[in-house]
């Protein structure tokens, strides 16, 4: 009776997906197949796993499980039935529907990647008493504005580009601009020089950068190695010092003018209802079991209204209030977004799992 009811909420919250879609076949479910991996298979585009999910709503009540036996609707694209490898863009619920805000869960605050909101000084009881260094020292902490993903962070954030795409760049690492070169990699407060055919001005920002590995049928994963500002221009190259290391910076590093930064100090996610899902694409890292701090790639990005600091969960199976683990965004292209591991309940996190935005950037 409940799935009944979910297909017909379904079918009229998407009256123009049904219309416009006519089944190309079906597919009985065998152990290890995900959404993920069926849209890869049917589409060659495994980002429209959302198509075969709304197909199936009546089948498939959670996206995170299908199970050996169910038989799945393969429906074809919305538009192009008779082309599915050309796929359309399904629809997807609105990015947030903001409700009440209540008290953000003090969790994660133990890992330090989140930082402590502020107390207010009003919630301290009537035994709470300071001499006036101590009130001095309490106020100062009171005045440090609470920032949801620092500069830094956002900087050293990796991204996705298409598979054997080619970064977008402005110029490329040369070498040391100097004599007495300690060794191939290039350090801090190094000066180095950068061929750019359109020089950037003096005191201007270069983000610089390499593609680091391949995510099999996503795409390319683009890594940060750190931060040069410009110090002189010359013909054709500019000689820059290198102010942040995020990992080793070599020749051939690509550059880049450094990219916007969206967090406002002070402001932190929200509670939202009815957040959008994204689905776990690919890890940033080659690692076997993914960790506190290390990076997920998810299928949604500034064009679907995500930003910097807005957090992801997945939800437990009995209790869907109880969350196994948290996600925060600290980059975004215009379609993805790279968000950093907060909180785990155990090795949760997989390609293919399905998250929901549930707190949202005020």
């Amino acid at each position: 009776m409940v799935r009944s009811a979910a297909a017909l909420v379904a079918i009229l919250i998407l009256p123009s997906f049904a219309l416009s879609q006519e089944p190309q076949g079906t597919h009985t479910v065998v152990r290890y197949d995900t959404l993920w991996d069926l849209a890869q298979r049917y589409y060659s585009n495994p980002f429209e796993w959302r198509v075969i999910w709304n197909a199936n709503r009546d089948v498939v009540e959670d996206p995170n499980w299908i199970y050996p036996a169910e038989v799945l609707v393969i429906p074809g694209l919305p538009g192009n039935a008779a082309q599915p490898s050309q796929p359309a863009e399904p629809p997807r619920q609105p990015a947030n529907e903001p409700v009440t805000p209540t008290t953000v869960p003090p969790n994660l605050v133990p890992f330090g990647l989140r930082q402590p909101r502020p107390v207010s000084e009003g919630s301290r009881t009537v035994f709470y008493q300071q001499d006036q260094v101590e009130r001095a020292i309490f106020e100062a902490s009171m005045a440090r504005e609470y920032v949801a993903v620092s500069p830094d962070v956002a900087h050293a954030a990796p991204w996705l580009i298409g598979l054997d795409a080619e970064p977008q760049r402005d110029g490329v690492v040369v070498g040391f601009a100097g004599r007495g070169a300690r060794g191939s990699s290039m350090r801090m407060f190094d000066e180095i020089r950068i061929t750019m055919p359109s020089p950037a001005r003096v005191g201007a920002q270069l983000q610089l950068y390499r593609r680091s590995r391949t995510i099999p049928t996503v795409g390319e994963v683009v890594s940060p190695t750190g931060v040069a500002t410009v110090r002189v221009i010359g013909n054709g190259e500019v000689v820059a010092t290198i102010e942040k290391v995020y990992g080793r910076i070599l020749p051939g590093d690509l550059a880049r003018g450094l990219p916007g930064y969206s967090p406002t100090a002070g402001d932190y996610a929200e509670p939202v209802a009815g957040g959008s899902e994204a689905m776990i694409m690919g890890f940033a890292g080659p690692q076997v079991i993914t960790d506190i701090g290390h990076v997920a790639f998810l299928d949604l990005g500034s064009d679907d209204g995500i930003a910097i600091g807005d957090e992801f969960v997945l939800y437990g199976d009995a209790v869907p209030t109880d969350e196994d683990g948290a996600l925060q965004v600290i980059s975004t292209t215009a379609t993805t977004s790279a968000a950093r591991v907060l909180s785990m309940s155990d090795n949760v996190w997989e390609q293919g799992i399905v998250v929901r935005l549930a707190r949202k950037m005020r």
